[in-house]
């Protein structure tokens, strides 16, 4: 009897479906954090290649700005898209609920990580190029809102994506 009753107690302590993941895909979220495990990776090969040498204009110390956006994208584009892809297919195996009921969670966690990593290291590339930026602190700048970001993704999709759903598939 005592074991029920601690049973409970545990049990009320989590929220909504996380207590137990019942509605399927509670194992969801989980996929952000491979995600991370992926993007901090990609983001260290985008900063090393596209600010190696960055172009000069001639008899300046200014940067040559559409060399260096060409360079960048040139980059950053093809690896996030397959942060995207991996982002989806971690997604769906990280999800044992079925793809039509969770379709729109799954979407969410796995293309807008990477659509935030090309747009914030895109800012940060920016201000080092146009403004003359530090380097060390705009990439300390792109970790911190990347983290921001997937902190940010996970507690949209857990708090409020999720439970719809889930109540949806119920």
């Amino acid at each position: 009897m005592k074991k029920d009753k601690e049973k409970r107690k545990i049990l009320k302590v989590r929220p909504f479906n996380m207590a137990n993941f019942s509605g399927g895909s509670g194992y969801l979220v989980f996929s952000v954090i491979y995600q991370a495990m992926a993007i901090l990776p990609a983001m260290i090969i985008i900063w090393f290649t596209s600010l190696i040498k960055l172009p000069k204009l001639e008899n300046s110390d200014k940067f040559d700005y559409d060399k260096a956006v060409k360079r960048y994208n040139i980059i950053s584009i093809p690896l996030c898209i397959i942060i995207a892809i991996f982002g989806v297919i971690m997604a769906c195996i990280g999800n044992y609920g079925t793809f039509e009921e969770y379709w729109i969670e799954i979407f969410i966690i796995g293309l807008v990580p990477a659509i935030c990593l090309y747009f914030i290291v895109r800012f940060c590339h920016r201000q080092i190029i146009e403004h003359n930026a530090g380097i060390a602190p705009m990439i300390a700048l792109s970790i911190f809102l990347t983290a921001l970001a997937l902190v940010g993704i996970m507690a949209f999709c857990g708090a409020l994506i999720d439970p719809i759903l889930t109540e949806m598939a119920d």
